[in-house]
């Protein structure tokens, strides 16, 4: 287990002015700031032209390699056939 080290002493701690405070208070802000962040986007991924072509580009990438991949296969195996 960590031991932690607790500072019980708040006289060097600077407390913040009340300006500071009234900054931070706005909880409606800090609420949908709190929930863009955590919740899932309200679009589809597949409705969002950016993240559809992306999605596209690695389906073809993959799909593209894997073909490459079984030529090389069949390829391979006309080779050991051959000798």
């Amino acid at each position: 287990m960590k031991k932690y080290k607790i500072n019980r002493e708040h006289k060097n701690t600077p407390i913040p002015s009340d300006e500071v405070i009234a900054k931070y208070k706005n909880f409606k802000q800090l609420n949908v700031s709190y929930n863009e962040f955590t919740k899932r986007p309200k679009t589809p991924l597949y409705k969002n032209k950016k993240m559809f072509l992306f999605l596209l580009l690695i389906g073809l990438i993959a799909w593209l390699v894997s073909e490459n991949m079984f030529d090389n296969h069949e390829e391979n195996e006309k080779t050991e056939i051959s000798k």
